[in-house]
């Protein structure tokens, strides 16, 4: 609980309020449970559509999130405690903007264009936060509330403004980058030496990447070992996805409720009215995935029908057409055996 002798943080709705908390906590909670689920029940590119489209939907938020702490923060109208708060719920969402449909292959300009921006979004995330963690003691608009905003690690409240804990996560977000940087060195090293520096050299061709990455996308397990296993790897990443971001909504939960906020950070406004609608997108994605599976499974069962129809049709014309051939076997040098007349 808060204390009341701390300073009373400036409402920003449009940050934490209510309805884009939960917004985005459904849409956290559900993705991944949703997306395992969906991988059973329709065909494989119908799950690769709803996963590119629950993708598109968080990045997309995240992305928007983002922009909009950028933009409040260059005019000094947010708070350090909102911007904490921004950090906790891209590292939920993420941030990028993904298409929702593939659009054939990956070219060489689209794969330039992907790649430049996704380093711009990931440099400006990586410069917003180490700004708000090198000048948390005089972040933004209420420099006097820094002091006493408190952010919760693991259930434990650490003030924003300690020093040893700020260059700590400095050091974190340091170590990301030259990881990074580190990683995308090796690849390319490794992608040059695999593909040769020049189109002429290459030891192998953009379509047989393509075309290995389609056929392991369509393996099938068939054995009933091999499925359970299979099932048991989605269950534990679904669980262990979950978890995360259940420690995470509890934290930022427990961050709101240990600072003191002003009383219009609960009340609706127009921005949250607003998230909880974006929901409806992936929904319609889900319903429209639903109903195709009940649409095919009617049509398979019509087709079995008659199928089974023409099946039963042809056996009784056919029927006649026999008895004749044996009555003649039988009536070959031998006595007749008399046979009883096809039914009618």
């Amino acid at each position: 609980m808060s204390n009341s002798t701390e300073c009373t943080i400036e409402s920003n709705s449009d940050v934490t309020g209510i309805g884009i908390r939960a917004s985005i906590y459904a849409l956290c909670l559900l993705a991944s449970i949703f997306k395992a689920l969906i991988r059973h029940l329709t065909t494989l590119s119908n799950a690769s559509d709803f996963s590119r489209s629950i993708d598109a939907a968080l990045q997309l938020q995240g992305l928007a999130l983002l922009c909009t702490a950028i933009y409040q923060t260059f005019w000094t109208q947010l708070t350090l405690f909102h911007a904490i708060c921004v950090l906790h719920l891209l590292s939920l969402l993420g941030f990028g903007l993904a298409a929702k449909g593939k659009y054939g292959r990956t070219g060489r300009n689209r794969r330039a264009f992907l790649y430049t921006f996704k380093l711009l979004v990931a440099g400006a995330f990586l410069a917003f936060a180490s700004f708000i963690w090198a000048t948390a003691p005089r972040f933004g608009s209420q420099p006097e509330c820094n002091r006493s905003t408190v952010y919760v690690v693991f259930g434990v409240s650490i003030g924003a403004t300690e020093r040893v804990f700020r260059y700590v996560l400095l050091a974190l977000m340091c170590s990301t980058v030259v990881g990074f940087m580190i990683a995308l060195i090796m690849f390319g090293a490794l992608a040059a030496c695999v593909c040769g520096t020049k189109r002429k050299e290459k030891m192998v061709r953009t379509e047989d990447l393509a075309m290995m990455a389609g056929i392991a996308a369509r393996v099938e397990f068939k054995h009933p070992r091999a499925r359970w296993a299979m099932v048991q790897g989605e269950v534990a990443t679904v669980l262990l996805k979950t978890g995360v971001n259940v420690y995470a909504i509890v934290t930022l939960e427990q961050t709101i409720s240990r600072n003191r906020l002003g009383d219009e950070e609960r009340k609706w406004g127009f921005g949250q009215v607003l998230a909880l609608f974006l929901l409806l997108g992936p929904v319609a994605e889900l319903l429209n995935i639903l109903l195709a599976k009940t649409d095919r499974d009617a049509e398979e069962e019509k087709e079995k029908e008659e199928e089974m129809d023409s099946e039963a049709g042809g056996s009784v014309v056919a029927r006649p057409a026999i008895q004749v051939n044996q009555q003649q076997l039988l009536t070959n040098g031998m006595e007749m055996i008399p046979l009883p007349p096809p039914r009618r």
